[in-house]
């Protein structure tokens, strides 16, 4: 009877050992995962920022070309 237990325990043990290596394993590819997913957010957010910064720096030259312009003629 007591081998019985010793065995059971010890492969208790071992199970206990490969769920906690497996479970280390998934912590790894989730930390990847948000890295990567942080990675794709960055760099859209980098390019809307270019866009944006370009649109406004457009604008900007527009209104500063409109506002040089004398009186009474039309903006373009």
């Amino acid at each position: 009877m007591i081998p019985i237990a010793v065995m059971l325990l010890q492969d208790a043990y071992f199970r206990a050992q490969r769920l906690r290596r497996a479970e280390r394993g998934e912590r790894g590819a989730s930390v990847l995962e948000w890295a990567l997913i942080a990675a794709v957010v960055v760099v859209a957010a980098s390019i809307i920022g270019a866009v944006i910064i370009n649109i406004v720096t457009k604008k900007s030259t527009e209104l500063d070309n409109c506002a040089n312009q004398v009186g009474g003629t039309a903006c373009k």
